[in-house]
């Protein structure tokens, strides 16, 4: 292969004849982007985002459609290559529509995931979504309580009914970690050795502080006031927010490392330079603790006192002489807070004044509603002209203009206007202001704005004094709520941290696609829910004291139920989308191109696949997937021009045409618009963990990727580099990952009482049970008596664990799903004895009575063989039968092992004979046999091959069959070679692990036992009733599980560590995900069964289990993750077996109840559909 030179992006690489230009950057990791490429099927070239230049060339190139050739020199990444990028990029996004994030988040200004947090709760995992909330919010209990919750405002469910109550929501979360044994506390990085000195510990200052501790930096707070909390401490009444709440929340960050230095006033008891020099960096985070005036006379007298002053020293415990009327000037949260204090402090009158009317005060309405019933007195659209003083100088009357509401204003409200000559004058005895707040910054020699407070670069949050940052109420004139200085937090931090590295960070906010029309309508088919209410005091109980009103917050029935309201707006996919990512990265301008959207009505009833085609860019892919590399070809591109929409076949549902849900248009979709359907309770959007694992299914042995978030699986994807599948993975591969976690789940065990009913028991007695009636069994009727049956679902170090506790039990073992393999009587190997890739290489290939689902992968290699030449043979009964696109023969014949003699008359013919054992009777047997002129085509085609192989699945087809078709092999001499032989499918994902650890006995083993305990069996259609006593360890009540005397419940895949053992005798590797909420996994269950029988296995871990194994399991202690153990097997022992008279399939029905759940749950392809 003559490999050549050429140049990306300055870097010289090699190329050979056949590679595009987008292969060679890829082998070389030099990314280019693309939306519409796929290396498994042909170039299609539709988004055109993979465009590069190419020296000496005037016209930009699709690298995914461009040969690489000699000496070419090309960027990828110029700025005319950028500027088509981005044109195209606006292009495909101006028809798409959908929402990336949900209103909420967006609306928020910490840019919380509201929506994922809220679905978190809905799916009862509460510590994963105060973990989500805290990456943004690290004070998430006090926010929860205090937030005016803009994302409320924005949420699309008030639209039906009533918002989500998201911040209680939140609020339930911070409690939750609150309430827990454990409280949660971030992963920081390494330390590096910076000091960072954060003056100022309210809201900004706090969660700069957690932020910058998390990357690594010491960070030490200043405060001036003897507690940390700032506004939430000093600004906000105990009523609303407990301090022991606060208080909590601060101790996490004490946790955490970070230090904190109170009563201390840095450029008073500390100079700002001091600080300078002794710390890397400095965020300024002082807040806004100045009440501002009114500007009217009089408010100098005594008695008039700034709202924020009043709050603080409520908190203080200052003593303040209100008297018996009490005026507060102000329409927001602080002029409540202000009211709703001065009632409790045992005020007779309490006045609110403000200009507006009730409904424009920018309080929350709930705090404005619950004043009033507090006895709170609103003397809306007044406005204080004159503060009149007795002779002590102290206020006594405060004299309002009458207003009335003129036009609107630069806010959209309508501006309030004196009435002419019209005032009130009403008597009090204490004026509190709460009409704004100002910044003190006179401290610091640094730059300030108009208004007094500082001045910072709002992109890199940096001062005029390099190395000093600012955010939250003290900068750039921008007082406002907590959520705001806490966004600002995230962003200062961001932009500390990059200082300390050298580097200069700038906030730019992230473009989203955003739907524009949604109204009433939209929602109207939504069944309307009440909003759910936590529990609180009423007006009287609450109105003399400081008790949280709120008292209780929502229980976790409320939480969940209210969580459950949510519509998901947001796109489940965006944390797997590209086309966002591109856009973000190409700063994207769509509204350039913004015009009528095409917008389709369709509906779909599809159980796993979701398809929105309006959010469709048409990059074919997931046409091109589904026919070129699937075979099926169940979707298609209609129409023409702007018109082409991507639909099902003949314009059907999906589930009627001959989709088979392998999902790889899910897999393959990049912009979200065929996605999975959850079997979670609430889909959102996740940035998930993922787990490259083995799929539990069938005896391939797929590499899957299994994405988690906590212990909520939440989809699974075939790994493109798997060791077998190559990105391919069939339909329980696909949606049955979850299959141990469904509804119906046992965790608890159970025992069958005297009434013959199951009841829950604890594990002490369920397996002391188990274990002395098994015992009793034993000592009753003798050796042989007891027995243990291990599923081939297991990885090998669970069922090596099991078998171990039937050695302690003196039991027999064995598997139900296990059956005779012909191959050990005909070549004296017990297992396939050729590999599975070997298929896409060979000449000419056998497949009798196959059937697809048992083994889809398996099935689309040798579709692949077939595209690629070989000459595929296809032997179909009735019983089992499939369609191989390509294939060069189809057979339909009866179920019998009559053709199969044929054949190996025909075989025996060409060959002649053959000095095997046995040969003699084999050719006697098949002597008789009549030879049809398509047999005899089919056996020249086999013989005359170079190579060829046979595919069979164990368990389909008869004993009888199997041992034909070994014979056939030995004498045509296509045995024991590569790309030469027989592939053996087994099973399950690890039949092959159990016959190798000496499991090789199945229902045969039945015979005069009395006791037993199954371990993952369902064995339908065996009469278990001569039992004495059963035991079995299943995921759910089986229908063998309701027979048994005890259950303990077991384990799947997604929790397991280990290995499994494929159909090619390949080690694979198994990872856990998830921990299941059951007291002891699988192989820990075997363990304890030891236990009662004081047997200790001593293993800590699989890895225990593992080195045991090497010491007694041959095949195991030489295998190696990831490779098939022995190569191309040649034959031991060659004895060929008389052929029998018998059926061709014999289907042994698998006794895994799990993959039997996850096969009923996938709806048959239309073309199979009985």
């Amino acid at each position: 292969m003559n490999k050549f030179r050429m140049n990306i992006d300055g870097k010289e690489v090699q190329a050979v004849n056949g590679q595009t230009i987008l292969e060679v950057a890829r082998e070389n990791d030099i990314f280019i982007p693309t939306l519409c490429y796929d290396e498994r099927t042909e170039i299609y070239g539709s988004c055109g985002l993979c465009m590069v230049e190419i020296e000496g060339s005037p016209k930009l190139a699709k690298a995914c459609a461009t040969a690489a050739a000699p000496n070419m020199v090309i960027s990828t990444n110029s700025e005319r290559v950028n500027e088509i990028r981005k044109t195209n990029l606006e292009l495909l996004i101006s028809n798409h529509y959908g929402d990336c994030i949900g209103p909420c988040m967006k609306a928020c200004p910490g840019h919380t995931d509201c929506q994922g947090y809220v679905g978190l709760v809905a799916n009862g995992e509460f510590e994963k979504a105060n973990e989500l909330i805290k990456d943004k919010i690290p004070l998430p209990a006090c926010i929860g309580r205090v937030c005016p919750h803009p994302c409320e405002d924005a949420c699309r469910r008030g639209l039906v009914d009533e918002p989500i109550s998201i911040a209680m929501i939140k609020r339930f979360a911070g409690d939750m970690d609150i309430a827990a044994e454990e409280r949660f506390i971030p992963d920081m990085e390494e330390d590096t050795g910076k000091t960072v000195a954060i003056i100022g510990g309210g809201p900004m200052g706090l969660s700069a502080a957690y932020f910058l501790r998390q990357r690594g930096h010491e960070v030490t707070i200043f405060d001036s006031m003897p507690k940390l909390g700032g506004m939430l401490r000093y600004g906000i009444p105990e009523y609303r927010l407990p301090k022991e709440v606060l208080d909590a929340e601060i101790a996490i960050m004490e946790a955490m490392g970070i230090q904190i230095v109170p009563n201390t006033k840095v450029g008073v008891d500390i100079p700002l330079d001091t600080i300078r020099n002794d710390f890397d960096a400095v965020v300024l985070g002082i807040g806004a603790w100045l009440s501002t005036g009114v500007g009217c006379p009089g408010e100098d007298a005594e008695g008039v006192i700034g709202g924020i002053d009043f709050l603080r020293r409520v908190v203080r415990n200052e003593y303040i002489d209100l008297g018996k009327n009490v005026a507060i000037v102000g329409g927001g949260n602080t002029a409540m807070d202000a009211c709703r204090t001065a009632v409790r402090l045992g005020a007779e009158n309490v006045y609110n004044i403000y200009r507006r009317t009730k409904h424009e005060m920018p309080a929350d309405m709930i705090e404005i509603e619950e004043g009033e019933e507090e006895g709170v007195i609103f003397k809306n659209l007044t406005n204080p002209i004159e503060i009149i003083n007795d002779e002590n100088g102290h206020v006594k009357q405060i004299v309002l203009q009458v207003m009335e509401l003129g036009e609107a204003d630069a806010s959209g409200r309508r501006k309030p206007v004196p009435v002419e000559g019209k005032t009130e004058t009403i008597d009090v005895d204490t004026v509190l202001l709460a009409i704004g707040q100002k910044v003190d910054a006179s401290m610091f020699e640094i730059d300030k704005t108009k208004k007094g407070g500082i001045s910072y670069d709002p992109k890199t949050m940096m001062t005029s004094i390099p190395g000093v940052f600012a955010g939250g109420d003290c900068g750039n004139d921008k007082i406002s709520i907590a959520i705001e200085s806490i966004a600002d937090a995230k962003k200062v931090a961001e932009s500390v941290d990059a200082y300390l590295n050298g580097e200069i960070y700038e906030y730019e906010p992230r473009f989203h696609v955003e739907k524009d029309d949604i109204t009433e309508k939209t929602f109207e088919d939504r069944e309307r829910l009440c909003r759910e209410k936590a529990d609180q005091l009423n007006a009287l109980e609450r109105k003399d004291n400081f008790t949280e009103i709120i008292y209780g917050g929502l229980t976790v029935e409320q939480a969940m139920k209210e969580a459950s309201r949510c519509l998901e707006c947001g796109c489940h996919d965006y944390f797997e989308c590209k086309l966002v990512d591109f856009a973000n990265e190409y700063d994207v301008k769509p509204e350039r191109f913004a015009g009528e959207m095409t917008k389709i009505d369709f509906k779909d009833d599809h159980p796993f696949i979701l398809r929105d085609p309006n959010k469709c860019i048409l990059c074919g892919l997931c046409v091109r997937v589904c026919d070129e590399v699937m075979g099926i070809g169940a979707l298609g591109l209609v129409n023409r021009g702007f018109d082409t929409v991507v639909k099902p076949s003949l314009e059907m549902p999906l589930m009627t045409t001959a989709c088979d849900s392998c999902g790889q248009c899910v897999s393959v979709c990049p912009v979200g618009a065929i996605q999975e359907r959850q079997t979670v309770v609430k889909e959102i959007p996740l940035d998930t963990e993922i787990t490259t694992t083995t799929c539990a299914n069938c005896a391939v042995g797929c590499t899957m990727d299994l994405e988690n978030y906590g212990d909520m699986l939440i989809k699974a994807n075939p790994d493109k580099e798997g060791y077998v599948n190559k990105g391919l993975c069939c339909a329980k591969g696909k949606w049955g990952f979850d299959a141990s976690v469904l509804e119906g789940k046992i965790v608890d065990p159970m025992i069958k009482r005297i009434n013959g009913e199951m009841e829950e028991a604890d594990y002490h007695e369920a397996l002391i049970m188990a274990a002395k009636n098994l015992e009793s069994v034993k000592a009753r009727h003798g050796a042989g008596s007891i027995a243990v049956a291990i599923s081939d679902r297991y990885t090998n170090e669970e069922a090596y664990t099991m078998k171990k506790f039937a050695e302690v039990l003196g039991a027999k073992v064995f598997s139900f799903n296990h059956r005779h393999n012909a191959l050990l009587d005909v070549l004296g190997l017990d297992a396939s004895p050729n590999t599975i890739d070997e298929l896409l290489s060979t000449e000419v290939i056998l497949v009798p009575a196959f059937i697809k689902s048992k083994a889809a992968v398996i099935w689309n290699k040798i579709k692949q063989a077939a595209a690629a030449g070989a000459k595929v043979v296809v032997i179909n009964t009735p019983e089992a039968s499939t369609e191989i696109p390509g294939a060069h023969r189809t057979v339909e014949t009866e179920d019998s092992t009559a053709f199969l003699k044929a054949l190996a008359n025909a075989v025996i013919a060409n060959k002649g004979d053959c000095a095997a054992d046995g040969f003699a009777e084999f050719k006697a047997s098949v002597a008789d046999a009549k030879v049809s002129d398509e047999v005899k085509e089919i056996a020249d085609l086999y013989t005359n091959a170079k190579k060829a192989m046979i595919v069979f699945e164990q368990n389909v087809i008869s004993i009888a069959a199997a041992e034909i078709l070994a014979g056939i092999a030995v004498v045509s001499g296509h045995i024991g070679s590569p790309r030469d032989g027989i592939l053996e499918v087994k099973a399950k994902n690890n039949s092959q692990g159990l016959v190798d650890m000496g499991i090789r006995a199945g229902s045969e083993a039945m015979e005069g036992v009395k006791g037993l305990i199954i371990f993952g069996e369902d064995p339908a259609g065996v009469d278990l009733s001569g039992l004495e006593f059963l035991v079995v360890s299943d995921i759910y009540l089986t229908d063998t599980a309701l027979q048994a005397n005890v259950f303990l419940p077991g384990t799947g895949s997604a929790s397991a560590n280990g290995t499994f053992t494929n159909t090619e005798r390949r080690l694979l590797p198994v990872e856990s995900a998830i921990e299941e909420d059951v007291d002891f996994n699988n192989w820990e269950l075997a363990t304890e069964l030891a236990h009662v029988f004081e047997v200790d296995f001593r293993f800590e871990d699989e890895e225990d289990i593992s080195k045991a194994m090497d010491d007694e399991v041959a095949l195991y202690k030489y295998a190696e993750v990831g490779e098939v153990f022995g190569g191309v097997l040649e034959p031991i022992e060659v004895k060929l077996v008389a052929a029998k008279d018998d059926k061709l399939v014999d289907v042994l029905e698998c006794t895994d109840a799990l993959m039997n759940l996850n096969e009923s749950r996938i709806p048959k392809p239309f073309s199979v559909v009985e």
